[in-house]
């Protein structure tokens, strides 16, 4: 497999757009389109995935990336699972475009005054799917439960980034 082939099938924006779709489906109510692209840069760091692998709906933005994990005899602070976030976010912005254009494209979403709702009958359940696919979509789906429980200041603060 060449790297081209490689690239293609790690940066999809076709895969991209179904863990937004999951994304959007946990957050259960209309999104900026700022809080969107701090999704991708999120999930795509192991330590923050690890985390949100083990979220359920109670999980609070504080308990995901405050409380430390724990791998192996290590701990890994909340703060530190989000190093490098805003390179990520920087490499993962086309991508995120791309991936948005897609899901309004196939009818998945509308954008209204900078917001994003998921069509009732296109939304993404992650238990229709299994393995890999699963684990990310479930990631994906607690982020946006987590995130529609905290406002953009407290995600703000914990990204250490400010939303606009």
């Amino acid at each position: 497999m060449s790297i081209k082939d490689i690239k293609t099938l790690s940066m999809n924006p076709h895969f991209y757009a179904m863990i937004l779709n999951s994304f959007f489906t946990g957050y259960g109510k209309p999104c900026e389109i700022s809080i969107a692209f701090l999704v991708l840069p999120i999930l795509m760091f192991e330590q923050s995935r690890e985390k949100l692998r083990k979220a359920n709906k109670r999980s609070r933005i504080e308990t995901v990336f405050q409380s430390p994990l724990v791998v192996g005899n290590e701990k890994i602070s909340g703060k530190t699972r989000l190093v490098g976030f805003i390179d990520r976010y920087e490499l993962l912005k086309q991508y995120t475009k791309d991936s948005l254009i897609i899901l309004y494209s196939e009818e998945k979403i509308v954008i209204e005054n900078y917001n994003i709702k998921v069509v009732n009958n296109k939304k993404v359940n992650y238990k229709d799917y299994s393995g890999d696919a699963k684990m990310w979509l479930r990631c994906a789906h607690y982020l946006g439960i987590i995130f529609s429980k905290a406002s953009k200041g407290k995600i703000s603060y914990y990204l250490g980034v400010n939303i606009k």
